[in-house]
């Protein structure tokens, strides 16, 4: 069977990568023909390393990001599909399409309560405003911006679909905000003929006027200039801005201007037809099984992520506790309180009875979060405190090995109803450390429930003064250390990529494939 495994994100080479390339490694593995799909080509062999797979039997299949509408077109290409990109609305159109789902974040998850008021009233009359004369073809990103402007990134190369007819003059402005620099834009039409060379600055947008010749049947413009990546958690591959694009004598349309004025009343969190594309959802935890059921009113089959259990073995333990996650400033999303974790241990450590005992916190931390990692550094002061800041995978490992202790906090002080999304949807760092034999001390929340059986393998707090008293405990019973280590070794390998494989052949089985 002709198999694609797609993923936006496949750069970065996270757990969701990881869950999505074993699978597909599983599926090369049981002879079938499979194309990892990805937007950026790292090179298969630094994927593989980074991951810790064998991709020998995959194929790494790299398209330029020109918009869903493309993917979906490509999908056609195979007889399945595995759509394993985090908030994608693909409408995949293989034979047999699969949905890999990390969690069902709602499209309007990061708007404003009083945007997500006004979506609700006035989106549904923006969204039937009639189309303009230009419309957007391929390679386009959705709209961004604030309130006084907002534009449409290019991939590299994208395209403006213009009906035929008389000379028309197209306005638009240019820019690169946030670009490493000026970019030159070549704007051309039927078939390649240039129209025009204009500069996109990072400084500001610049008003642009094209004049267009008559033509007997609809063209295309298209803009194609040098990209970058931005970072700081934006993977995607930019070119230029446009912004404020319409054509001289256009009507103004008052619907059509508030779309384009104000592009986030476009979104319609409602609209899930993406999902009558995929006749199955695979959820990577009960937790994301029980908000996909919430959010997107549909059932789905449980494949938990695959961790690497053998690679982790407990070591000589040290009086040490360990949490390991991505610096990330609250209100960014997932944030894993490792600022409330070093206060925490501040007030223990003030408080007498852990002798000798250190917290190490471990993960990586981009540019745009480092005045988050320098708080939490200046709370560590004077502490029995270390920070780890993109330690290499090495170091992790052995930090594994020689820890007793793993704290997880993520979700400490958020509101589940709310925002189900800001909490571990499962917990890979979670089931590493027990692999590795560290008695996991863990919040009481989404997916470390399902690992952590509580006074089994570890015990679950849901406030700071348990996280104390039972990590107080913990520290001080070498002989239950001892047993729940064990435990908390042995159940790592429920989750094991044995295991993943085998669950993968029961959905297989059951789907009737072969």
């Amino acid at each position: 069977m002709k198999v694609a495994v797609y993923n936006r994100f496949l750069q970065s080479m996270g757990g969701g990568e990881r869950h999505s390339s074993m699978l597909a490694q599983v599926l090369a593995d049981e002879g079938h023909e499979v194309d990892l799909v990805g937007h950026e080509d790292v090179g298969k062999e630094i994927l593989a390393d980074h991951l810790g797979l064998n991709l020998g039997k995959v194929h790494l299949r790299i398209v330029p990001d020109r918009g869903e509408p493309q993917v979906a077109r490509l999908s056609a290409e195979y007889e399945l599909f595995v759509n394993a990109s985090y908030m994608s609305r693909v409408k995949a159109q293989a034979a047999r399409n699969l949905y890999l789902c990390y969690f069902p974040t709602p499209f309007d998850h990061d708007l404003a309560g009083w945007q997500r008021r006004l979506v609700r009233l006035l989106g549904r009359h923006v969204r039937e405003a009639k189309p303009g004369v230009v419309e957007w073809g391929l390679g386009w990103f959705p709209p961004e911006g604030g309130r006084r402007r907002s534009w449409v990134w290019t991939s590299g190369r994208a395209g403006l679909q213009l009906a035929g007819g008389p000379a028309k003059r197209v306005v638009f402005d240019l820019g690169r905000p946030g670009g490493p620099g000026p970019a030159e834009v070549v704007v051309s039409h039927e078939g390649g003929a240039e129209l025009a060379r204009l500069e996109a600055s990072p400084a500001a947008f610049r008003r642009h006027t094209i004049d267009l010749p008559p033509s007997g049947r609809d063209r295309e413009i298209v803009f194609d200039s040098d990209t970058f990546v931005p970072g700081a958690g934006d993977d995607r591959t930019l070119g230029v801005a446009v912004s404020r694009l319409h054509m001289a004598d256009a009507t103004w349309e008052p619907r059509r201007w508030a779309g384009e004025r104000f592009p986030w009343l476009l979104r319609d969190p409602s609209d899930l037809e993406f999902l009558g594309h995929y006749e199955r959802v695979l959820a990577n935890s009960q937790y994301t099984r029980t908000w996909i059921r919430r959010f997107w009113g549909v059932d789905s089959d449980v494949l938990f992520p695959p961790i690497r259990t053998r690679d982790l073995k407990p070591g000589p333990k040290a009086r040490r506790i360990l949490t390991v996650g991505r610096f990330i400033a609250p209100g960014y999303g997932h944030s894993k309180k490792q600022l409330e974790q070093v206060r925490a241990f501040g007030e223990m450590v003030r408080g007498g009875g852990l002798d000798g005992w250190e917290l190490h916190l471990v993960g990586g931390c981009e540019p745009a979060h480092r005045p988050y990692l320098a708080e939490v550094q200046q709370a560590a002061a004077g502490l029995p405190v270390h920070l780890h800041a993109n330690a290499p995978r090495a170091l992790v490992e052995d930090l594994f090995a020689t820890s007793s202790v793993f704290w997880v906090a993520t979700g400490l002080g958020e509101d589940e109803e709310a925002a189900p999304w800001v909490f571990e949807h499962f917990g890979i760092t979670t089931v590493e450390a027990m692999a590795a034999g560290c008695v996991p001390v863990v919040i009481d929340k989404a997916g470390q429930r399902e690992i952590v059986r509580h006074g089994t393998d570890g015990y679950r707090w849901n406030t700071l003064a348990e996280l104390e008293a039972l990590t107080r405990m913990v520290a001080g019973d070498e002989q239950l250390r001892a047993r729940l280590a064990a435990s908390a070794t042995e159940r790592a390998g429920t989750f094991s990529e044995e295991a993943f494989a085998s669950r993968w052949r029961e959905i297989a089985a059951d789907l009737g494939i072969r």
